[in-house]
This record gives structure tokens, C-alpha cells and sequence, in this order.
């Protein structure tokens, strides 16, 4: 849900801490913050995920005093404005249609608009819960009755008084007066929470969860839809839009209210109704558990299907699927809505029985302690036995009768099956007796042999060697799988009592959760696909995509699956770590070669991601792609079988004759600080930029604009590239390499510049050249600033650059080029749909493209440019969430910098919702606001850096030296983060 579970200023075990006897005394301690973000902090007081209880604990304290609160009670009055403008707007609308009696705006406005009035009209609730005077009472009661009675009067007035409309508003209004009274009794139960419950509401749940995160989300779903009114002929040719937006929106805005009202329960009740993981897999649930978990799981697969359909174009072309958007999200309200309405009812029997166990004096009920869970419920085996059946007979059917249909729910419905024979596989691994161990292998022959050999047969009469050979490999690879699978399951069976608790849980229950929504995610994608060609036929390549992407995550998903088949404390050595990654020493080519097919199989998911939105795409190129992907991810997993297993086996015998195993002595000893990255990844920069050099160079010799428009795409991965080029060796001062990055900045920016000023001027493009030009003397300031930030860099702590340059140099950089590269390979979809790279039809694609690159590329500048000087520094311009809630203890420029970046957030997800959309309609339009988007982002870029020079001076004690040796890293890479990034970018 991406609302924080921590705790506001003021809580946390570091906010407690006195200083050490070694330490002189100070006036005052500063609340915890987390840095990671150069824009907003959120301060919940937990320590960060790498950091251990030990080395939370030898934090030390700093003289700054924190300008923050230490409790909010109420927020800004600011929001309640804004919240009120939002609705407002709401009601604007209905006076506009009962003026004009516009259907559109009936129809197509409202349903846009709602979601998000509704939704700010439950935050302005919850705003000021104390505030009791009568002033703000009537604030609140004019502003409800104007979203709610008045725009009902308003609707009967647009309809010309029709009486079925008067019935429908009467019945509504009842209902209005009902939701005005919960919401006030809401309101009075949170104002009684404690001063620290009340911020960690009004900080976590109201500002970061509704305010920011709720109708950040209802915006961009919002905009799918005027951006489909924009490029369409009729506003009825987006009904697909808008009826898969609103019922989305519904559900989040539905979310949003339940979370909110949630905060009239003391915290304590509600940790002790989550619906534990545990439970779930044990099937060993109550009434209400049960209730949830079938409420949760409906809820997001009807979640995940509206998503998956958001953005399909064109009106219903059948009562069915017309029936499909409506009903699908309107289930998942409802199971959201029972869930939500059970979990009151068992929380108010409960909190009346502590008032009365409190009135009697007896003791207060205790929970029983949580047994170890060494195996799941016998139900998810025989779940995937049912599901592997179910495909054995799906693909005897397409065989026998050789219909097209089966072979096509067979493919789609192949991962889904994978997963359920993995989960049925691993959830027993300690029952290994002879009946059980036959059960698997009969499970794993009617998987593998069955289906693929029904195949084989039917081949053979056809004579279709080619075909048969490939089933013939897919059944020899399935064996050696299965064999490993097999060998896997009994190490997992000889883990520690907790360690195969923690597998059964987090990896193998809640990763195959995680997987299977990815999966049904991208299912629905497909079918977003087939609704608006209506035919299943014309949709075989992005239902292909799909397959080979679920595939994928299978794998990636298998791969955690391996590791977690390891002891907690050897798992450290099977991992690679940051900082030899970052060196590229000591690696050996097994792994390197895993690293690459790693890599490899990343860049064909996005590929192939990206490709699921063209129109028409090509088809052998897609097939070359996804099965490279395979091939690649297939050796990832072998080779971490391999290496999995051998570690076992050696750590074994080395117990087994008495000799004592350090942790890090089989793969790596302890890392040493890193202090300058590989030349490799210096090079891979340099590489990047030239590219984009060489595009300029050629658009100004040969004047074609495919040169052009292939720099705009990796534009922002150049700009990219060479800030971290710049910063990858921060401590060479040696002549040699300064001249290299002149050498560098030259061929990047003069080279690149003046070749696309020449190409603007042959072709009379005076205003372009000029602009190429002038941009020249900004590239030397901007150079110099990077010089300046490679030799704060450098002045860091030994433990503080090694940080600097793995995890946000290495890291964020690159999972930023990821996500550039995502956005180039949308427009790279485009042009292969077209056939073309001058029609003119990628020209929303492509520029809204270009900008999210861009201003992704100016935000982990930004990060990195925090990151690169000291924590005092950090600590100087650091946000809070409790500053941002109250508006309290802000600095003059923090405000500023803070407008700017709504505003460039508010134009991401403008063209987050246009990309993939073919067309030009809305060309000029997207240049207007990607240039708003942009120069505000600029001008927070610059006010950032302004603040990270002027308060450059603070000086860097061995306080920070301390600080960040106590934060020391201890991850590592491995194969299966790469699900995680997946995950992450299908649901971008």
C-alpha cells in the first residue's frame, strides 16, 4: 500500500538513547530521519533495513536541534483549503451541467472528478480532529453540503426535474446524512487517541497515506482518462477508460476511507487483527481471518483486473463486457466493504469486553504464543495437483482435437499452473516417506510428461520434426528441473525449526503472492488487448509477451526459492555483494556469467513489457527476444542451483570432521571500503554518451531525423551516464584522469551540441541551432558543479564513500537506467507498430517518454548530490513528514522547492498515463506541459544544490565517521531481486 507501519518524531528506540559516557552532553537530541530521498524524509524513527539492533543502539547523538515538533495534533489549515478547492470543483461541475444540461459532463466529468472529491472530503474529516469551535464545525458542514445535497439539486435541475432522477437523488441524499454522521462520530473517537497515537495518524495515515498517496494515485488514474477524451473523436469512444478508472478509483478511494476510519482504533487492537501469513498457510483461521482473506485476495484480483484493462481505448462492443467493467470492481468494493465491516464488528466486542474486564479489575485476555509452522496446509498441495491436472487435460484436448482455443488457454494459463506445482512441491518439504515422495514424482510425470508428450504424438503423425524436437527438449529440461527440484525440497527439510519457518513464509507463501498478482497483472493485460480487437487470434503476440514475462518471474521467483533452501547464517556467502560488484574483483567467472544472463533476461522482460502496448508488433522479434530471455534466466537458475547445493555439501563435511566454518570464509572474506568504482562501469558511461554524440554527429552530416529522435531516446541515459562517471573515482586527482573526464565532458556535450546546431542550421532551423548553442556555457557551469560534488565525495569517510559509491551511485543509478530504459523501449513499441519513425503517430509516446526520463534522470542527480556530502549537511536540508504535515519549523525555501515538485509530480503522472498511447492530437499540448514539468523541476534541482553548497561548510566531526561505520551495509545481490524490479516496473 506504500503507507509506512513505523512510528512518528518522538518514537523509536534511537529517539530514547543517552549519550555515551565518551560523549560531552547536549541540549537537545535529534528526532531519526531517513535520507535516502533528497525531497521528502519520513521520520517513523525505525532504523533502515540493513541496519542491525546493535548498531541502532551505538547511534550517537548530535548537537542540531530539530525545528520538527515533537507531536502534530492538527494539520496545516492549508490542506483543509486545498481539500475544500478539491470539492468544490466537484460541485462546480454539476452547476455547469445544470446550466448547459451537458451529457458529457454528466457522464464523463462527474465520474472523473468523484473518486478524488470523495476522497478529499474524507481527509478534511480527519484534518483537525480537536478543533471543537463553531467556526470550523460550520466550515466543515458547508463544505460537505455543497459536494453532497447541493450538487444532488443541482443533478435534478440538469434533468430537467425527471422524476426517476429526483427518486434516485432522494434515496442518495438519505445516504449523505448517514456518511456525515459516521464521519463525525470518526472525527470525536480520534480526537481522544493520545498526542503521539494522533501524529503518527495524522503524519502516517492522513498526510502520507490520503494525502499523497491516495489521490496521488486517483490523479493518475484520473488522467488516463482526459487524455483519451483528447485524442479521441467522441468522448463515448472512451468508455473503457472511463468506466475501468473509476471503478479503480472507487476501490482506492473506497481503501482510503476505510484506513482513515481505522484510526478511531487504538493501534495495539488493530496489530492484533492482521491477517497473519502464517495462519494462512496453516489454514488455520477463525471466522473473521477467514472472512479477510477471502475479502483481501477477491479485492485485488478485482483490483489487478481493472488495472490491467485501465487505459483501453474505444467504446463497449458487447453487453458482456460491458457487464465485466462494471461488476468486476464493483465486487471488489464490496468484499472490501464486508472486510472492513466484519473487522468493526469484532473490534467493538472486543474493546467492550476490555471495558468491562477493566471495570471488574480482572486481567486483561492474553494471546497464546505462535507455534513454529514447519509445513503448510495439505489443501495448497491438493490445490496444485487440481491445477496441474486441469492443464494435462487442457493440452490433451488441443492435441486430439487440434483447436486453437485450448492451445490458447493452455498457454495462458501455464505460469498460474507453474506456480501452484512449485507451491504444492515445497509446502511439506520434512514428509519424505515413500508414499509422499510418490506422489510427487506422479505430480511432476503428469506436469511434465503427459502434456508435452500428448504433443510429441500428435506431431509425430504430422510429421512436424522441428516441433517434435522442441517438445522433446522442454520435456529433458522439465526433468533436470524436477530432479534439482527434488534435491532443493529435502535441503529445505533439513532446515533449522525458524529458518524453514521464515522459507515457508516470506519466500515460498508471500513470494508466490507477489508472483501470482504480477502474473494476473499481466494476464489482464492481455485481455485489455482482446477486448479492443475482439479477437483472441489478433492478440497472440502480446498474449505471448505476457507468458514469457510470467515465465521470467517464475524463475526469478525460483531463484529466491534457492537461497532460501540455505541455513539463515550461510546465506551471506552465497550472495555477492555491493562493494565486489562495484570493483569487479574477486569474482569468479561462474558468477560473472551468471551476472550477465542475469542481466540479460532484465532487459528482455522490459523489452517485452514494453512491448505489450503497441498495436502490431513483430513477431519474430518478440519470439527471439523472450526466448533469449529464457535461455538466459534458465542458466541463472541452474547456476544457483549449483552453487547452492555445493556450498551445502562442503559446508557439511567440514562439520562433519569437526572443523570450525567462519561466516565469509567459503566466498568471501570481509569486505573492505570501497573507494573508487571499476573502470568497467566508467567505460559502460562513456559508452552511453558517445552513443548519443555519434546520433548528433550523424543527424548533422546525413540531415535524417531517425538520427534525432534516437538521441532523444537515450538523451537521459547519457546524462545519467556521465554524472556517474564523473563521481565513480572521486579520489583520483592524478592529471591523467582529469584530463580524461575534460576529454570526457568534450566529446559529450561540445561534440553533441554544435553537431545537432550545424543539422538545425542546414535545414534553416535558426531558433534551434541558436538554443543547441547557447546551452554550451550551462553544460560548463553544470560540469563544474559535478567537479565540485566529486570533491565533496571525496572528503566522506572511508565507510561513507564505500556507501556513496555502491548503494547510491551503483544502485539508484542503476535501477534509474532501468526504468529510463523501460521508457525508451515505449517509444522504441511504438515505432516497430508504425513501421515508422517520422509518421508523426509516436509523437505522444515518444515526448512523454523522453520527459519521465529526463526528470528521472534530474531526481537521482539530486540524490546523489545528498548523498555525497556529510550527514550534518544532510540533516540541514532534510524534510520531515511531521514538518510537512504541519507546516511547522520549515525553512524559507523548503515551501518553494516543495511547490515545485508537486507540480512535476503532478505532470509525471500526466504522462505516465499517455505513454504507449499512439497519436499526435495532443503533440503541442505535451510540450507545454512537459516544459512546465521540467523547468519546475529545474528550479527545485537548483534551489537543492544552492543549499547543499551553502551549508557545505558544516563542518564533518568523527561523529559522522562513527555514524557510518554503525550503518555499514551487510547486503548483497543475488538473481532473484530482480522479481522485486519487475514487480516494480510492471506496476509503474
Amino acid at each position: 500500500s506504500g503507507v509506512p507501519q513505523g512510528n512518528v518524531v518522538g518514537e523509536g528506540p534511537a529517539h530514547h538513547l543517552q549519550p555515551p559516557s565518551d560523549v560531552p552532553d547536549v541540549e537537545e537530541t535529534e528526532p531519526p530521519t531517513v535520507l535516502d530521498n533528497p525531497l521528502i524524509t519520513d521520520d517513523t524513527g525505525q532504523p533502515e533495513a540493513e541496519e542491525t539492533k546493535e548498531d541502532s543502539a551505538d547511534r550517537v547523538t548530535t548537537t542540531t536541534v530539530s525545528s520538527a515538533p515533537a507531536h502534530v495534533t492538527e494539520c496545516a489549515t492549508v490542506y483543509s483549503i486545498f481539500m475544500a478547492c478539491i470539492t468544490s470543483a466537484y460541485t462546480a461541475v454539476y452547476a455547469y451541467y445544470a446550466r448547459t444540461g451537458d451529457e458529457k459532463v454528466y457522464k464523463f466529468w462527474t465520474a472523473i472528478i468523484l473518486p478524488l472529491s470523495g476522497t478529499a472530503m474524507a481527509i478534511s474529516f480527519v484534518l483537525k480532529p480537536r478543533r471543537e469551535d463553531q467556526a470550523y464545525k460550520a466550515f466543515l458542514v458547508l463544505q460537505y453540503v455543497l459536494f453532497t445535497l447541493v450538487t444532488e439539486i443541482l443533478a435534478i435541475v440538469g434533468d430537467d426535474f425527471a422524476k426517476g432522477t429526483s427518486i434516485r437523488a432522494s434515496l442518495r441524499s438519505v445516504l449523505w446524512l448517514a456518511l456525515f454522521k459516521f464521519g463525525m462520530k470518526c472525527r470525536s473517537h480520534i480526537a481522544t487517541l493520545s498526542d503521539e497515537d494522533l501524529s503518527n495518524f495524522l503524519t502516517n495515515d492522513v498526510i502520507f497515506g490520503g494525502a499523497l498517496i491516495g489521490l496521488g494515485q486517483l490523479a493518475f488514474l484520473m488522467f488516463a482518462s482526459v487524455q483519451c477524451d483528447g485524442n479521441a473523436e467522441d468522448w463515448s469512444d472512451c468508455n473503457r477508460t472511463l468506466i475501468s478508472q473509476a471503478g479503480l478509483s472507487g476501490m482506492v478511494t473506497l481503501y482510503t476511507i476505510i484506513k482513515l476510519a481505522s484510526g478511531v482504533v487504538p493501534k495495539r487492537i488493530l496489530e492484533k487483527h492482521v491477517l497473519s501469513p502464517k495462519k494462512l498457510l496453516a489454514m488455520d483461521m477463525n471466522t473473521e481471518e477467514a472472512i479477510q482473506a477471502f475479502g483481501l485476495l477477491t479485492a485485488v484480483g478485482c483490483a489487478l483486473y481493472s488495472l490491467g484493462n485501465y487505459g483501453a481505448e474505444g467504446n463497449f462492443r458487447s453487453t458482456i463486457e460491458k457487464y465485466a467493467a462494471f461488476t468486476v470492481p464493483s465486487i471488489g468494493g464490496f468484499c472490501l466493504l464486508l472486510t472492513a465491516v466484519w473487522k468493526m464488528v469484532v473490534i467493538t466486542g472486543e474493546l467492550r469486553r476490555e471495558r468491562v474486564q477493566a471495570e471488574g479489575g480482572e486481567n486483561q485476555d492474553e494471546l497464546p504464543p505462535d507455534s513454529m509452522l514447519v509445513e503448510g496446509s495439505s489443501l495448497w498441495f491438493y490445490a496444485g495437483v487440481l491445477a496441474t491436472t486441469f492443464f494435462s487435460a487442457v493440452n490433451v484436448a488441443a492435441a486430439v482435437t487440434m483447436d486453437m482455443s485450448y492451445k490458447t488457454v493452455s498457454m495462458a494459463s501455464l505460469p498460474v499452473v507453474a506456480l501452484a506445482y512449485l507451491g504444492s512441491t515445497f509446502c511439506q518439504p520434512r514428509r519424505r516417506s515413500p508414499k509422499d515422495m510418490w506422489k510427487l514424482r506422479v505430480h511432476g510425470a503428469s506436469f511434465a510428461f503427459l502434456s508435452e508428450g500428448t504433443w510429441v504424438i500428435q506431431n509425430m503423425r504430422e510429421g512436424d520434426t522441428p516441433w517434435i524436437l522442441g517438445h522433446l527438449v522442454v520435456i529433458l529440461v522439465l526433468t533436470i528441473l524436477f530432479h534439482f527440484g527434488l534435491k532443493l525440497r529435502a535441503a529445505v527439510g533439513r532446515l533449522p525449526d525458524s529458518d524453514l519457518e521464515t522459507f515457508l513464509v516470506d519466500t515460498l507463501f508471500k513470494g508466490s503472492l507477489k508472483t501470482l498478482f504480477s502474473i494476473l497483472f499481466l494476464t489482464f493485460r492481455t485481455t485489455k488487448c482482446m477486448f479492443e480487437k475482439e479477437s483472441a487470434l489478433e492478440c497472440s503476440d502480446s498474449s505471448w509477451c505476457s507468458t514469457t514475462i510470467s515465465i521470467y518471474l517464475l524463475f526469478w521467483w525460483g531463484t529466491k526459492l534457492v537461497q532460501g533452501s540455505v541455513r539463515s547464517e550461510w546465506q551471506k556467502d552465497l550472495n555477492l555483494s555491493i562493494e565486489r560488484i562495484a570493483t569487479l574483483r574477486d569474482i569468479s567467472l561462474r558468477r560473472g556469467v551468471a551476472g550477465f544472463l542475469t542481466l540479460v533476461s532484465g532487459i528482455c522482460a522490459i523489452f517485452l513489457f514494453a512491448m505489450m502496448s503497441a498495436n502490431d508488433m513483430d513477431g519474430t522479434t518478440i519470439e527471439c527476444v523472450g526466448i533469449t530471455g529464457v535461455v538466459a534466466i534458465i542458466g541463472v537458475l541452474l547456476s544457483e542451483v549449483y552453487s547452492t547445493l555445493k556450498a551445502q555439501d562442503r559446508r557439511i563435511e567440514l562439520s562433519e570432521s569437526g572443523q570450525i566454518v567462519e561466516q565469509g570464509s567459503l566466498e568471501r572474506g570481509v569486505e573492505e571500503p570501497v573507494g573508487e568504482s571499476s573502470w568497467a562501469f566508467v567505460g559502460v558511461c562513456f559508452l552511453f554518451t558517445s552513443t548519443y554524440s555519434v546520433m548528433y554527429l550523424l543527424y548533422g552530416v546525413t540531415l535524417e531525423e531517425k538520427y534525432m529522435l534516437k538521441a532523444y531516446l537515450i538523451l537521459p541515459i547519457a546524462l545519467l551516464s556521465f554524472l556517474m562517471a564523473v563521481v565513480c573515482k572521486p579520489k583520483r586527482t592524478d592529471i591523467g584522469y582529469k584530463r580524461f573526464l575534460f576529454f570526457h565532458f568534450f566529446t559529450y556535450v561540445i561534440i553533441s551540441d554544435v553537431g545537432a546546431a550545424c543539422g538545425h542550421f542546414r535545414l534553416g532551423l535558426m531558433l534551434k541551432g541558436c538554443f543547441n548553442l547557447c546551452k554550451i556555457p550551462l553544460w560548463f557551469l553544470a560540469f563544474w558543479l559535478g567537479l565540485k560534488l566529486r570533491e565533496s565525495a571525496s572528503k566522506l569517510p572511508p565507510q561513507g564513500l564505500s556507501d556513496f559509491l555502491c548503494h547510491t551511485v551503483l544502485v539508484k543509478g542503476t535501477a534509474a537506467m532501468s526504468t529510463m530504459l523501460f521508457f525508451s523501449f515505449e517509444t522504441v513499441s511504438c515505432f516497430i507498430s508504425q513501421n515508422s519513425l517520422d509518421n508523426g503517430q509516436c509523437s505522444n509516446t515518444s515526448t512523454a517518454a523522453m520527459y519521465l526520463s529526463v526528470y528521472l534522470a534530474i531526481i537521482t542527480t539530486l540524490s546523489i548530490a545528498n548523498k555525497a556530502v556529510s550527514k550534518n549537511v544532510q540533516r540541514e536540508t532534510a524534510w520531515e513528514l511531521s514538518m510537512i504535515a504541519s507546516l511547522k519549523g520549515l525553512k524559507w525555501w523548503q515551501p518553494l522547492q516543495g511547490g515545485f515538485v508537486m507540480v512535476t509530480a503532478l505532470v509525471s503522472l500526466y504522462f505516465l498515463s499517455i505513454l504507449g498511447v499512439e497519436g499526435d492530437k495532443n503533440s503541442s499540448t505535451i510540450f507545454i506541459v512537459g516544459g512546465l514539468g521540467g523547468g519546475s523541476l529545474v528550479s527545485a534541482l537548483i534551489i537543492g544544490m544552492t543549499m547543499l553548497v551553502r551549508n557545505g561548510n558544516v563542518p564533518q566531526d568523527g561523529k559522522d565517521v562513527e555514524l557510518f561505520n554503525n550503518q555499514r551495509s551487510v547486503r548483497g545481490f543475488s538473481a532473484g531481486d530482480v522479481e522485486e524490479n519487475a514487480l516494480a516496473l510492471a506496476m509503474v
